[in-house]
């Protein structure tokens, strides 16, 4: 009796080690996130702006703007990663693409002793890349496949401070 438990025992830790070790999504961060050289597009121009709203809770963010040519065909801009953030890429004028990012300080979290209640918490999409301040990835699908391209040296331009407004327009 104690051969057949041992055997099981030693069966089970067997199995365990093995399901671990080949499990397809172990894969490491360095793995699922390679940074490729060759690009089907050029970045010209790439800065960041920050900005602060004129008015009580309306905020503040950063703009990331870059100037992309020569884009092949079947290319999706997706994410700048930027400053530990990741930032959806929207197209403004062509060939501008920009992130809008926006500070959110102030966001109501529910805390609540019903864990059903607190999954309604969207986490923050943080950025799976170390990078300097002054660098960014930018993810970008081709041909149904997602690749990630570092762009350094991006530039800060002055910050843009919006002008607050009276109530309903009144002096």
């Amino acid at each position: 009796m104690k051969k057949y438990n041992l055997l099981a025992l030693l069966i089970s830790a067997i199995l365990t080690i093995c399901i671990t070790t080949s499990c397809g999504t172990c894969k490491t961060e360095k793995e699922s996130f390679a940074l490729t050289q060759n690009t089907p597009f050029t970045v010209k121009n790439t800065y960041f702006q920050k900005w602060v709203a004129g008015i009580k809770k309306g905020g503040s963010g950063l703009n990331i703007y870059a100037t992309i040519d020569e884009i092949s065909e079947g290319v999706i801009m997706k994410e700048f990663y930027f400053r530990g953030n990741s930032i959806e890429v929207k197209s403004s004028k062509d060939p501008v693409f920009v992130g809008y990012y926006k500070n959110n300080i102030n966001k109501d979290v529910i805390m609540d002793s019903n864990s059903t209640n607190e999954a309604a918490n969207t986490p923050p999409k943080i950025s799976p890349f170390k990078l300097e301040n002054n660098e960014a990835v930018l993810s970008y699908e081709y041909n149904n496949i997602m690749y990630y391209h570092k762009i350094s040296d991006i530039e800060e331009k002055q910050i843009i401070a919006y002008p607050s407004s009276t109530p309903n327009n009144k002096l």
